[in-house]
């Protein structure tokens, strides 16, 4: 403490070497301040000391770290090097255990340097105060040597009320309670600590974890390290008030996956891949379809901001406050000039804008000292962070939005106009690792040709955008596209996914004209789209669209689809603290109806689990996700979520019977149960309305016992994106497999041609709602093969359909039939350019 009495406590040095702030280290987790603000050092000695008198509250067996209370209060964690845990102790000695009083300078641990400096990924060693709202830190702005002893920062006590703003934790409510086999490799040490507590941030309930004798605060990183606990030890986590169950659903899990080895400090680092020669082509995943033919513009993201020369916190927060206005205005705008996806996407981001966590959190580090800029970024890192960790592909990648909306401020703050469009040429192929989806909005479309990114997915803000904007795009293309020089030639393939790398001309001649016949069609197409698609023989192909929303059934019905194949009801369980109730789900699902009128409606019951996790269901942390609870096997685990939803379904007023189809079946008796459940549902209803039941075929067992599977259901649908993926064993959202993972292998049309054998022998319904059915190279495939109903995204529709009127039923079946004589997708692929491309000539 200080003389003066007012304790403000001086943090000394607690060993030599080069110290920085927490900005650059390695570790987001340090870097991001999650587990709370301070300084690191690159040390020169061996030896930590204690940087004030106090008491020792925890020393890991692995001995790289030691947490200690000073005497005012304060709890601090000293932690040697980045991902020293898993060396398990070796190299470290400790020289204090918990519940010993030290003094300012006494040895507190010692390590080999020459180890850590081989075996460590990083000797940076943080010093932090742990979050508290009982303290401020106040840290110099520096970057040199220390000696140990030195200096660092102060930290000070503040008054109730002077404080951030923290929860309120309920002491009653509901209790809910669940036991947990830790399945951390190293176990609770300093990174999933702070992923923890991240984990229930958003939550009003009270968590408290038991381990043995001991019991820790779920929401204080110094008591969940001191719980001492380690792999395979059981924790029992407690959790008390509303949304406890919520909160223990998204705890739980993050104490169950193993850790990834850490990266030794000698690995190389994996340098940017050399720019593609002309006429290289590269796979990647198409959203969409179309050609794009441009010279190259590369939009880089947003450097990061450097701390500088900060103005008082005053003026720093009235700073951040006119940025945000100002992007605030901006949103607003767009939200109401755009429809559809572009309004949504602008709604969202004004959510985020004002999100009370990232709020507080930027306020607290101006508070502290960080200028607006750098201060808007940490925050907005930290979240990144704790988004990144989860499981759910989806939510993983609303991280694009949070990198918009941290590009959106900051250029605010620099004293721009956030409503400025990017720039383009005419004829710009947009390459970029992931564009952000109000990078795209504020665009000029006219100037658009196409876009490809490095990263990213199908399903991202920024692929349904595009989609929804009709330009072809590619994503998951690699890091090789980055290297590409801005005016180099580009077409973007949409329809066959392919990016071609300045083409020679005899080539560029070839892809100018196809452009030129794809217009013209494109005009026919969409003046065509509302009329039957019938092959030259006669044969009647329903194409549907896919769709999760009212809006999307409104625009399917405009864009001339034939009904939905399609309706994902995740959207109504994604995003919110508790499932939707009976009436709810019914009058969204009797909206959609009544958008659709009588044409085809087939709603797949919740698909939950694998990469759509949802925090309040009991969803522990898998291995392998696409392998586990997921789909029809979660909804038979949590019964009333999923008869509720049943039930909600026959309460649908229609003329002609809605059609329900569970996902992921991989067997006879689960089909069964769900028809018990149908069946005694039923019985309730006053009026009695009946549905039709219907299966998913995504995976290979359902296919092959497809005839069995016959007798027990109405109508199969094959989702393709999932059965290739289990038919080939390739993950499908794995950027390096994109150009190998492809619906039209041989062994993935064989399962197709199965199903569909099965379904006509039995005289049931066979559609195909997975991406093959809008790849105008699948589909007549998928009708050589006996499909006659595909469900696509709307946008290729009018061009779906317009193709299948020009070829026969015969013509596609002798195509099928050599496509399964073949032995790979490459092969077949090309049989199906060649044949299209014919066409599109004739």
């Amino acid at each position: 403490m200080n003389d003066n009495g007012d304790n403000t406590l001086q943090v000394a040095a607690p060993l030599s070497g080069w110290c920085a702030t927490l900005d650059d280290s390695p570790d987001p987790v340090f870097a991001g301040r999650i587990l709370g603000d301070g300084v690191s050092i690159d040390p020169t000695d061996n030896v930590v000391r204690a940087p004030f008198d106090a008491h020792v509250l925890a020393v890991p067996d692995s001995r790289h770290a030691v947490n200690l209370r000073a005497d005012n209060g304060a709890e601090f964690l000293i932690h040697v090097g980045i991902d020293t845990v898993g060396l398990g102790g070796d190299g470290f000695t400790a020289h204090v255990k918990a519940g010993d009083r030290v003094a300012r300078g006494q040895e507190l641990l010692t390590f080999d340097m020459d180890m850590l400096l081989e075996r460590a990924a990083s000797l940076r060693t943080p010093v932090i105060l742990m979050q508290n709202d009982g303290f401020v830190a106040t840290i110099p702005d520096r970057d040199g040597p220390v000696a140990a002893g030195d200096p660092l920062f102060t930290v000070t006590p503040v008054a109730p009320g002077q404080a951030e703003a923290g929860l309120t934790l309920p002491v009653s409510g509901e209790e809910h309670s669940r036991s947990v086999t830790v399945g951390l490799a190293h176990g609770i040490h300093a990174r999933p600590a702070a992923l923890l507590i991240e984990s229930i941030r958003g939550f009003r309930a009270q968590v408290v974890c038991h381990a043995g004798n001991k019991v820790a605060n779920a929401r204080s990183a110094v008591e969940l390290m001191a719980l001492g606990v380690g792999y395979g030890q059981t924790v029992t986590v407690v959790a008390t008030g509303d949304d406890a169950n919520a909160a223990i659903g998204a705890f739980v899990p993050l104490l169950e996956p193993l850790e990834v080895t850490p990266t030794p400090r000698s690995a190389p680092v994996a340098e940017m891949p050399a720019a593609p020669e002309p006429g290289t082509v590269l796979r990647a995943q198409a959203v969409g379809a179309g050609l794009a033919i441009g010279t190259a513009v590369r939009i880089l993201a947003w450097s990061a901001a450097k701390e500088g020369p900060a103005g008082t916190p005053d003026e720093e927060l009235q700073s951040l406050d006119k940025a945000k206005s100002a992007v605030r205005g901006f949103l607003e705008g767009l939200a109401a000039s755009r429809t559809g996806a572009g309004r949504d996407i602008a709604e969202a981001h004004l959510v985020l804008l004002d999100d009370p966590t990232i709020a507080e959190d930027a306020s607290r580090r101006i508070r502290q000292g960080a200028s607006a800029a750098v201060a808007w970024q940490q925050a907005i890192a930290r979240m990144t962070e704790a988004l990144g960790q989860l499981d759910d592909k989806r939510l993983r990648e609303r991280v694009d939005d949070l990198a918009d909306l941290n590009q959106r401020v900051q250029r605010a703050l620099a004293g721009e106009d956030p409503g400025d469009a990017i720039a383009l040429p005419q004829s710009a192929a947009i390459i970029a690792e992931t564009l952000l989806p109000s990078q795209l909005l504020e665009m000029d479309r006219g100037r658009i040709a196409g876009i490809c990114t490095a990263g990213g997915g199908t399903t991202s803000h920024v692929a349904i955008l595009a989609a929804s904007m009709d330009i072809p795009m590619l994503v998951a293309a690699g890091d090789s596209v980055l290297a590409i020089e801005d005016d180099t030639q580009l077409v973007i393939d949409a329809d066959y996914g392919e990016l071609h790398i300045e083409p020679d001309e005899d080539q560029a001649s070839a892809f100018r004209e196809r452009q030129k016949r794809d217009r013209a069609r494109s005009r026919r197409e969409r003046d065509a789209a509302l009329d039957e698609c019938i092959t030259t023989d006669g044969v009647h192909i329903h194409v549907c669209a896919n769709i999760a929303s009212v809006t999307d059934a409104q625009s399917a019905v405009q864009r001339g689809a034939d009904g939905s194949g399609l309706l994902r009801t995740e959207f109504l369980f994604m995003d919110r603290d508790r499932p939707p109730g009976l009436q709810e789900q019914v009058d969204i699902y009797q909206q959609i109806s009544d958008a659709l009128d009588n044409r085809l409606l087939v709603v797949r019951t919740l698909d939950a689990g694998g990469d759509k996790q949802i925090a309040y269901i009991d969803q522990a942390l898998e291995e392998n996700p696409a392998l586990g609870v997921r789909g029809i096997r979660l909804s038979l685990r949590d019964r009333p979520m999923f008869e509720t939803q049943l039930e909600a379904l026959m309460r649908v007023r229609r003329r002609s019977p809605l059609r329900v189809m569970v996902p992921m079946v991989s067997c006879i008796e689960e089909v069964a149960d769900v028809r018990d459940t149908i069946e005694r549902i039923g019985g309730r209803q006053a009026d009695g309305r009946s549905i039709r039941l219907g299966i998913m075929i995504e995976t290979p067992a359902a296919a092959m016992i497809a005839d069995k599977l016959a007798d027990v259901v109405d109508f199969f649908s094959i989702g393709t994106n999932d059965l290739a993926q289990y038919t080939l064993a390739m993950d499908r959202g794995e950027p390096v497999l994109a150009d190998r993972l492809d619906t039209l292998h041989p062994a993935v049309l064989m399962l197709i041609g199965r199903v569909a054998a099965a379904a006509s022998e039995a005289g049931k319904p066979v559609g195909v709602c997975g991406g093959a059915a809008g790849d105008l190279a699948a589909a007549p495939l998928l009708v050589g093969l006996g499909i006659r109903e595909l469900s696509m995204v709307t946008s290729v529709i009018a061009r779906q359909k317009a193709r299948l009127r020009e070829v026969s039923a015969a013509e596609c079946e002798d195509l099928a039939r050599r496509a399964l004589d073949m032995r790979s997708a490459r092969e077949v692929r090309a049989m199906m350019r060649e044949f299209l491309t014919a066409r599109s000539a004739a």
